[in-house]
């Protein structure tokens, strides 16, 4: 509880809301649905929200860094502009964003820092809390890249340098000063952060909590949809939502569409260079029958691509242990879902009966799933839609918000 009596007042600090990607969308719902569970919240991040200029849809006090800790932003500024730096202007990006939220803590009377999207920079706050006493902080394990298996010598490198043994007295004492918890998305980042990072030295601390889906979204007639997008009618017209990251497995996609006639792969979402998707289409003999929107979707675009499909793909890596956040983003727009089976995305999928499960890397039963979904009949596909919805009734976002308000309550 604050000093002033009034309730519990939360910093949440994001330093990638200026991104393009879910960031800026996930910042703004989480901090509104903590609003709604009466905590009163400032959001802190590198250089404000994209798509949200003024943050007018929510009515509370903003900190918003970005020039302010001069000269530390502008170095950071320069420093991605270089080649090969992208790690080191993260770095400093969150490094800069948590030391203005701790002065903002101080000064103004807030009782907890909550980082959102932490990853992979998991040491950034020990930093700081070795030199403070107690403080409050709960951070986000998203844990979408130091959750996955090392797949090259720089990853492996870093994953060696996350876990070095230097690493140990200035972690234990952080938590000792201050106190920190723990949230997650997937029960299998929790498991990893509780085992592996350290030898176990958030063992006991991290807690699972469910991401929530802020509500449906508006109808859009499919037929509207597709003439807005330049789609065809009549057609079998699957997505393939979002960035590009390399937890997604687009290659699996497009070896199991090779073998299905009249189907249209739509990906909408930033394609970053290393996927060379461009090439892929070409090798496998599918151009005009996969549509690529390389650039970022606004979120008022959106509910045309979610309208325009049949089904969205989830195609994951085996590697792949974080919540998926696109299985929650088209069950938000009722639309069924053909998800590989990977960490918890499967289970949940069959639990809710989505769509079809496929096993993950594996073009075969991709296909298979397809055809299923293809030759499945209208009502089995309202029942989809229907399950959708119930699982959006399940999952809100106000659950998850009471269940961090609760979190906060007890440091």
């Amino acid at each position: 509880m604050s000093e002033s009596g009034t309730g519990i007042k939360v910093i949440c600090v994001c330093p990638l809301a200026h991104r393009f990607g879910h960031y800026p969308r996930a910042i703004t719902e989480e901090a509104s649905a903590l609003l709604d569970s009466g905590v009163e919240v400032a959001i802190c991040t590198f250089r404000g929200i994209r798509d949200q200029e003024g943050l007018r849809t929510i009515p509370h006090r903003t900190v918003v860094s970005g020039r302010i800790g001069f000269p530390l932003g502008v170095i950071t500024n320069m420093v991605k502009f270089m080649p090969k730096e992208k790690f080191l202007a993260g770095f400093l990006e969150q490094f800069s964003t948590l030391c203005l939220a701790v002065r903002v803590r101080k000064k103004l009377g807030y009782d907890a820092i909550y980082l959102r999207d932490g990853d992979p920079y998991i040491f950034i706050p020990f930093l700081i809390g070795f030199f403070l006493k107690d403080s409050k902080w709960v951070i986000n394990l998203i844990g979408e890249r130091m959750a996955r298996a090392p797949n090259s010598m720089l990853s492996s490198l870093f994953y060696s340098f996350i876990n070095a043994p230097i690493w140990k007295p200035i972690y234990h004492r952080a938590l000792s000063r201050n106190q920190f918890t723990f949230i997650c998305q997937s029960k299998y980042v929790k498991d990893f952060f509780e085992v592996n990072l350290l030898n176990g030295i958030l063992a006991g601390r991290v807690t699972f909590v469910p991401l929530g889906v802020q509500g449906t979204a508006e109808y859009v007639p499919r037929e509207e949809a597709r003439r807005h997008l330049g789609l065809p009618e009549g057609k079998a017209i699957f997505l393939h939502f979002g960035a590009l990251h390399r937890g997604k497995d687009i290659e699996t996609i497009l070896a199991a569409i090779k073998e299905i006639p009249d189907v249209i792969l739509v990906h909408a979402g930033v394609v970053t260079p290393w996927a060379n998707m461009a090439h892929l289409v070409e090798s496998y003999g599918l151009q005009g029958r996969v549509i690529i929107n390389n650039s970022y979707i606004p979120e008022a675009e959106k509910r045309y691509y979610f309208a325009a499909a049949d089904a969205v793909i989830l195609s994951y890596k085996k590697s792949f242990l974080q919540e998926a956040s696109m299985f929650r983003e088209s069950a938000k727009f009722r639309l069924p879902s053909i998800t590989s089976d990977v960490g918890g995305l499967g289970r949940l999928a069959r639990e809710y009966k989505t769509g079809p499960v496929f096993e993950a890397e594996n073009a075969a039963s991709l296909r298979g799933a397809i055809y299923s979904f293809i030759n499945s009949s209208q009502e089995g596909r309202e029942t989809m839609a229907n399950n959708c919805q119930k699982f959006c009734n399940d999952f809100s976002l106000d659950t998850w918000a009471r269940k961090c308000k609760e979190i906060i309550e007890e440091l």
